[in-house]
């Protein structure tokens, strides 16, 4: 069995391998192939993950390549997760929606419509050489916008496609630690899109705890930092648990304000946290000090959960704390379940044909009755050999109802932008989400983006028509 990683030169790469070699009992692979299209990223990379194989006695073959088409050959499971323009496009891509007074962020907003424009095409390339090289591979999105490219590639390929994002499963890993149950115990009814999901039941062998928590939600807050951006006013008036990235829809303007007081960006902070991690890698690496490259890389990892919406919230000064650790060298702090637990999940479902019950993005077939068919959402699916199979949601809540399809329709347009070069689409995507709402500001949004990001967006230069 065959897994090729696509963007593999990532620094969650190496977490996500050292999660794989412990489970390569369930999961049998015999290669691995790390593809990135920077060479010197991926030698960095791709030697720490050959050391942390041989660590475990070298279950697999490790190899690594900048060719795409031999990348996938023959593959069985292709994980895709690409950053078109890099660290430095998605810091772009932030401060062009903050000077609009607009939320600037990676994929919630203008941040993710930019990001998706210059992603989508790339991925639609990819897709026509996985359709030659391993037409019957099961192609694992984790590309950001998450929900955007799935839906670009669903509507767009023939992919045996499911698109994935750890943020459901990390508040399940939460929601357990806070009732003291076992994970696997736990029954999220989750429904929505990808970053615009919420709970509204959360199942403990035939119980519904959700109401527990709502009435609890102060100490539950405390538990997991990241949901304390929510009050307990707004959950006990939901009576639901929403995903993270709501706080971006329903605290719009503290979100802005709080961003533009920090003195970077996430992306900001990001791109030089990579680039030091990445010469200081490279620096071990030389010395052959491998021990201490990933003591390093344990460290930065660790930095980026601690400090995880922090100057959005305005926690900053409080991210060195947050959740804080001691670094375990011995683990090297490595595992993240919510990430690499979903994706190796994934692959022992189908391979194992092990009927499990994962929350995906997928297409809608129905199972949200507000939404078309073609639509991709976020929901629980029962997946096992043949694929996923999404769990029906019903109709949706008044109080999410008109959001959900607002966003819907912002990321048909912004799909149908991508994929025909449409300056309409284009602007009409941004006219409709909520975060920007305006036809004047969406043109001038659009426009900046286009100037910015010239090499990627060329294309939309022109007027052309509609395609929605």
């Amino acid at each position: 069995m065959k897994l090729a990683l696509i963007g593999g030169a990532g620094v969650r790469t190496p977490s996500m391998i050292d999660s794989l070699v412990r489970r390569h009992h369930e999961i049998p692979i015999r290669e691995l192939v790390i593809h990135d299209i920077d060479p010197h990223k991926i030698d960095t990379i791709g030697a720490i993950v050959k050391h942390l194989v041989r660590q475990h006695g070298s279950p697999f073959r490790v190899e690594t390549t900048t060719d795409f088409a031999k990348a996938v050959e023959g593959a069985d499971f292709i994980y895709t997760a690409i950053r078109v323009g890099g660290e430095e496009s998605r810091a772009i891509d932030e401060r062009v929606a903050l000077r609009h007074g607009v939320l600037g962020q990676e994929t919630t907003g203008p941040g993710g419509f930019s990001m998706a424009l210059r992603t989508i095409p790339v991925m639609l390339e990819y897709a026509r050489i996985i359709e030659r090289e391993s037409p019957n591979a099961w192609v694992v999105n984790f590309t950001n916008p998450a929900g955007l490219i799935t839906e670009a590639l669903s509507k767009h390929t023939r992919l045996n496609l499911i698109g994935i994002c750890d943020a459901p499963s990390a508040l399940k890993l939460d929601i357990a630690k806070f009732l003291n149950e076992p994970a696997d115990d736990i029954h999220l009814h989750y429904f929505g899109l990808n970053h615009l999901g919420w709970v509204n039941r959360v199942t403990v062998r035939g119980n519904d705890r959700l109401p527990y928590i709502i009435d609890h939600y102060d100490r539950f807050a405390r538990s997991c930092p990241h949901m304390a951006c929510f009050s307990p006013e707004l959950i006990r008036q939901l009576r639901m648990l929403p995903n993270e990235y709501l706080y971006y829809y329903y605290y719009r303007e503290q979100a802005v304000n709080h961003i533009l007081s920090s003195p970077h960006t996430r992306g900001e902070q990001i791109a030089e946290w990579n680039r030091n991690l990445l010469v200081q890698l490279k620096e071990k690496l030389q010395e052959g000090d491998i021990e201490a490259a990933i003591a390093l890389y344990a460290d930065t990892m660790q930095k980026r959960q601690n400090s995880y919406m922090s100057a959005e919230t305005g926690k900053a000064g409080n991210a060195g704390s947050m959740q804080h650790k001691p670094l375990d060298t011995s683990q090297a702090s490595l595992e993240n379940e919510g990430y690499a637990g979903l994706a190796l999940s994934i692959m022992s479902a189908i391979c194992n044909n092990k009927k499990t019950c994962l929350i995906l993005n997928v297409p809608n077939r129905g199972t949200i009755a507000d939404l078309r068919d073609d639509d991709v959402v976020e929901v629980p699916c029962m997946l096992d050999a043949n694929g996923p199979v999404p769990l029906a949601a019903g109709a949706l809540p008044d109080s999410v109802k008109g959001l959900i399809q607002s966003v819907k329709q912002y990321e048909r347009y912004t799909v149908s932008a991508a994929v025909n070069g449409s300056y309409e689409d284009a602007v009409w995507a941004l006219t409709v989400h909520p975060l920007v709402a305006s036809y004047s500001l969406a043109q001038k949004i659009v426009d900046d983006y286009v100037q910015r990001h010239q090499p990627y967006l060329s294309k939309f230069g022109k007027k052309g028509v509609s395609h929605v």
